[in-house]
């Protein structure tokens, strides 16, 4: 994921939110390391003691632990080692508190983002250090989500500290379902191990991550490990978004490239509130923009025309060019194009972040820039600072913060729960009928197995990577139970793919999770 030709419409979704691209960060694993260096076969940890005030005056004691899971097969054998952080208060019966486990993106992403940069108790802030130099302090964050539940991070095999033991392969758990499996494997092995089977239960994802708790919601349960919430940060739950030939993603990204517009005052509407405005935009791709790209070649000249126009004071490129385009616009031409003539580059995990290239004559992006010295190289050496030193961690494998060959190596294929209307021989026969993958779906069939299952969707209006039409889309189609769509909150904000790594939004993020927990706890 560190390697510069990976161009961007090939990552698409998959990519985390702080791990696109890096070129900079050597930390590339590889694919089949020798045996002897590959793993250890015992649950080490390293620990400390701490406190911390939350934002309300409450504080608490709590343990950071590091250290590793061990993963057996049906057969009991090992399989791998998972490493993890976790979070967890000292006082009261902690076997009974509220506990959740996350990840972020990728495929193949380690989870440092939403532990260092926004829901951990400590927090690299980088609108706090400028210019990024090192030191790189983690400070103690008052909106931490341990205020309302203990927390573990977990790193997926072939990233971290986590990898295969014995006859496995770290590539054995590059893919949809082997990779949920292991994450089930090893909240299981945690609950057990730390006897955690009476708390209460929630997941949490990040960009990819999101499509991993899809498939774990449904494989705990399974498994009869009962979840009461699961909440996504930048849904990507259907990547059937990315096929060629089809107009649905040209709808679902218009409202960001309206949003990030207006943001930039681009468009005819800077008169209006975003929320607002973004309502008529969503209107009009819901509508006459749909309806305009439904007809393809037959559509009117005059239609035409009046089509370019209004998407022209939306999103602020000229009529001539959405002509040109055939009034389909990609994400990757768009941030290229809306600021072409100052020179400078849209971002594509936060849109409100600008960049320059080499030049000024392609259509395509380089990179998110802004991502390097503000958050990756940062967060990195915050984290093995903190793991070595503070929780006295310390080993000879490398920490990867991104596996190398992972995207690339990554199986699609995602054996779908029985749902009423998809034909099964459609699944069984792939190469026969080609499917995508279609998590929500996965996670409809959880709810309906578990009718008080909460889900929070969290959204960043100037999000590329995983734009909040297209997740509003996907969760408008995963039930059409009545009393299950209830069971779903959505919260946006003016940020870019993560919301917990804007400081400006932390206080309002911090009340939504805390009005969420309350609910899937039955306490509201």
């Amino acid at each position: 994921m560190f390697r510069l030709p990976l161009p961007s419409h090939i990552l698409g979704l998959a990519l985390a939110s702080v791990l696109l691209g890096a070129p900079t960060l050597a930390q590339s694993s590889p694919a089949d390391p020798p045996a002897a260096i590959r793993a250890e076969v015992i649950e080490r940890t390293g620990q400390a003691r701490d406190s911390i005030t939350f934002h309300d005056g409450t504080a608490m004691d709590y343990t950071s632990t590091a250290g590793k899971l061990l993963l057996r097969g049906d057969d009991d054998e090992p399989l791998a080692e998972m490493f993890y952080v976790a979070y967890t208060r000292n006082d009261g019966d902690g076997t009974m508190r509220p506990i959740t486990f996350l990840w972020d993106g990728g495929p193949g992403g380690a989870t440092t983002a939403s532990n260092y940069l926004g829901l951990g108790p400590l927090r690299y802030s980088p609108a706090r250090h400028k210019p990024p130099l090192a030191p790189y302090p983690l400070e103690p964050n008052e909106y931490s989500l341990l205020q309302h539940s203990d927390l573990v991070f977990l790193d997926p095999i072939g990233t971290g500290y986590s990898r295969a033991l014995g006859k496995a392969r770290d590539r054995d758990f590059w893919g949809v379902d082997s990779d949920a499996d292991a994450t089930s494997r090893a909240i299981a092995r945690y609950l057990d191990k730390h006897d955690r089977w009476q708390s209460p239960k929630f997941i949490l994802g990040l960009s990819y991550g999101t499509t991993r708790a899809a498939v774990v919601a449904n494989m705990l349960q399974n498994r009869g490990i009962g979840l009461n919430g699961v909440l996504l940060f930048a849904s990507a739950l259907n990547f059937g978004v990315f096929s060629n030939g089809l107009d649905h993603q040209f709808l679902v990204n218009l409202p960001t490239m309206a949003a990030v517009a207006w943001y930039h005052g681009k468009t005819a509407h800077q008169d209006k509130r975003l929320p607002e405005f973004l309502e008529e935009v969503g209107e009009f791709a819901r509508g006459d923009y749909a309806r305009a790209l439904y007809q393809g070649y037959a559509l009117p000249p005059a239609e035409r025309d009046d089509i370019a126009r209004r998407l022209s004071s939306y999103i602020g490129l000229s009529q001539e060019y959405l002509q040109q385009a055939h009034l389909r616009i990609s994400i990757i031409r768009f941030r290229k194009e809306l600021l072409r003539d100052q020179g400078l580059v849209i971002g594509r995990m936060d849109g409100r972040t600008l960049m320059t290239d080499f030049d000024h004559a392609g259509e395509e992006p380089e990179n998110d820039y802004w991502l390097f010295s503000d958050y990756l190289v940062p967060v990195n050496g915050a984290m093995l600072d903190f793991l070595a030193n503070r929780l006295n961690y310390r080993t000879e494998q490398r920490y990867w913060l991104a596996g190398e060959g992972i995207i690339q190596a990554w199986d699609w294929e995602h054996r779908m729960p029985p749902i009423a209307g998809i034909s099964q021989r459609e699944f069984d026969e792939r190469n026969i009928f080609p499917q995508n993958t279609w998590v929500a779906g996965t996670l409809g069939a959880a709810m309906r197995g578990n009718p008080h299952l909460q889900i929070l969707q969290v959204s960043g209006y100037y999000d590329f990577a995983t734009p909040f039409a297209m997740a509003d889309y996907d969760l408008a189609h995963m039930t059409f139970d009545k009393a299950l769509q209830d069971n779903i909150t959505t919260v946006y904000y003016e940020v870019g793919h993560a919301a917990f790594m804007d400081d400006d939004t932390l206080p309002t993020l911090a009340r939504d999770l805390a009005k969420f927990y309350a609910k899937a706890l039955g306490n509201n």
